[in-house]
């Protein structure tokens, strides 16, 4: 092997181990959980949270886990039923239906729990804690959110 090769290997294999070593630390090999801890933890931090409020952070994450593992749970039964509906030479179309009323339900109601645990940590924090929150979503969506676009006008992403 040349020089340059074992160069580029090297690089490479710094950059692999780097990255994998800083999806590790932001907690993105953990699963949902992981990142979820992870996000609370730079909220409460970043936002300089008192006790209070880091209950009600901790309340909206233990929340928002339970509704993601009813999700998960349910996603079997769904999904098996969903395949059964294909047993049959024609869709029984009103099942079909039902099955996807009975998610939205589910879906609704899980929005609502989340609202509300959500809007009890969020009124509970000063204007400057409000404003950072406010600033870290935005920075957020700019930086993370769609890359390059989804839905946005041309104007927005032609930074």
């Amino acid at each position: 092997m040349g020089k340059t090769t074992l160069i580029i290997v090297a690089i490479l294999a710094l950059l692999l181990i780097s990255g994998v070593a800083i999806a590790r630390y932001k907690g993105f090999c953990n699963g949902p959980e992981g990142r979820i801890s992870w996000v609370t933890e730079r909220l409460g931090k970043k936002l300089d949270l008192d006790e209070t409020q880091r209950t009600q952070l901790t309340q909206l994450k233990d929340q928002t886990l339970e509704i993601m593992q009813e999700m998960r749970d349910e996603r079997e039964s769904t999904a098996e039923t969903a395949i059964a509906l294909l047993d049959s030479p024609t869709l029984d179309r009103e099942q079909a239906r039902q099955l996807v009323a009975e998610k939205q339900t589910q879906l609704a109601s899980a929005a609502d729990q989340l609202i509300d645990v959500f809007a009890d940590f969020s009124d509970n924090l000063r204007d400057d804690q409000r404003s950072k929150l406010q600033e870290m979503i935005q920075h957020h969506r700019d930086r993370r959110h769609c890359g390059f676009g989804c839905n946005r006008s041309d104007a927005a992403t032609q930074n």
